[in-house]
């Protein structure tokens, strides 16, 4: 009887090990985890960066609309000073 109460408990305390194992590992992959979903320095540096660049380009894109603009009103003026002689 003393042998199989050791083989039991022997069992069951390795049981119990392997599961305090896998909650522990799956607590710590889940902090791991957290803690790399929090936006870094390097992340806000970039967002900071993208959020000047469009900024940019929409003043690039009001100078290249101006421009056609008065493209336009030059090749009227031009039309208009011909006045259809060729």
């Amino acid at each position: 009887m003393g042998t199989v109460s050791i083989i039991v408990g022997g069992i069951i305390v390795l049981t119990l090990i392997a599961a305090v194992g896998d909650v522990a590992s799956k607590a710590i992959g889940a902090r791991s985890k957290a803690r790399d979903l929090q936006p870094s320095a390097e992340i806000e540096e970039l967002r900071a960066r993208l959020r000047a660049l469009e900024s940019r380009l929409d003043e690039r894109d009001g100078a290249v609309r101006r421009l056609e603009e008065e493209l336009r009103f030059v090749t009227r003026m031009l039309e208009d000073k011909s006045g259809g002689k060729s």
